[in-house]
């Protein structure tokens, strides 16, 4: 109408009419893409497993104590057809019951050719040899156990060889060293065995992880047997000690300390009828004669030959000594 303002807002401005959006094209059909197969020739080869081998001469794994020095030797083998060229890598690994406080172990080695070992300083070291078919290369790594080492630490030299240029599969080895308690004989005056023993005791309360057990054996005179982790950590404790003449050199097996923790049957030796003589008690001194043996309970049945009424008595194994057996003398 007239006089009528147009509504804002609405309609166009440009008096113009609008063109039709354009109908969207539609999309092409894609195909999708597929991947030939490799020619039969270019497929990877599978490795040869067993071609090469590492093997160790003795025990690959080890028990040691502080302070000693072991050699291993380890033989490469290749039986590949002809001579190639070898990467071998040898990586040191140690771990300790103490994080933090273990002593590192120096390992060396004797690589085919040379005649002195050379330490490895670095975690990881590798090193080329050249190994013919079917010709054993052998090497030696030697390991030192330190003077502070701690019960249960551990070595660990990992070996890994490989062929160059070759799709053989690579051979791997792990050696190991574990550090355990030495047995060690201590030397003392005669009759100051438990003196000796208690002062050590005293000690070993205040470094724990030093010396493990004492052992006093009552057969053998002069001398106190140790368990600890180092020999000169055990003679450094004696130090100051009354009595304490100092350690025998050299490591003591347990089988020679075994017949000492086995106690010996008192009456063994006696028999009925017998001449003993009483070293102990209230008839000490005194002559009588076997009359009955208890082995379970290691006693003897004894009458004095002196007393008047014969009377038995019952001692002790070890509170007689043998005068005569059978008519034939016999010593103590």
């Amino acid at each position: 109408m007239e006089g009528t303002p147009p509504e804002e807002g609405i309609g166009l401005l440009t008096g113009e009419e609008e063109p039709a959006p354009a109908a969207p094209k539609p999309k092409e059909a894609t195909t999708p893409l597929v991947r030939a197969p490799l020619a039969p020739g270019l497929a990877p080869a599978p490795l040869q497993t067993g071609v090469l081998t590492l093997e160790v001469a003795d025990e690959k794994s080890r028990e040691v104590t502080a302070g000693t020095v072991t050699d291993v030797s380890v033989v490469i083998k290749s039986a590949y057809s002809e001579e190639a060229t070898l990467h071998l890598t040898t990586e040191v690994a140690y771990t300790s019951t103490y994080p933090g406080e273990g002593a590192e172990w120096p390992v060396s080695w004797m690589l085919p050719g040379k005649k002195q070992f050379g330490e490895l300083v670095a975690r990881r070291t590798d090193a080329k040899l050249s190994v013919k078919p079917n010709v054993p290369v052998p090497l030696t790594y030697e390991v030192a156990a330190p003077v502070g080492v701690r019960y249960g630490d551990r070595l660990e030299v990992r070996l890994t060889a490989r062929l160059e240029n070759t799709n053989v599969a690579p051979a791997k080895l792990t050696l190991t060293w574990t550090a355990r308690q030495s047995l060690l004989a201590i030397k003392t005056s005669r009759g100051y065995e438990r003196e000796v023993a208690d002062s050590l005791l005293t000690r070993a309360e205040e470094k724990p992880d030093v010396l493990f057990a004492i052992l006093v054996p009552a057969a053998l005179r002069g001398y106190v047997f140790a368990e600890g982790m180092s020999f000169e950590s055990v003679r450094e404790m004696l130090r100051g000690i009354r009595k304490a003449r100092g350690l025998v050199a050299g490591e003591t097996t347990l089988k020679e300390v075994e017949p000492l923790l086995v106690p010996k049957i008192t009456v063994e030796g006696f028999v009925e009828g017998a001449i003993v003589e009483l070293i102990a008690g209230p008839f000490k001194g005194e002559k009588a004669r076997v009359k009955k043996i208890d082995q379970a309970k290691e006693q003897i049945t004894v009458e004095l030959i002196e007393a008047v009424v014969p009377i038995p008595v019952t001692v002790r194994g070890d509170h007689v000594r043998m005068l005569e057996r059978g008519g034939a003398k016999s010593g103590a």
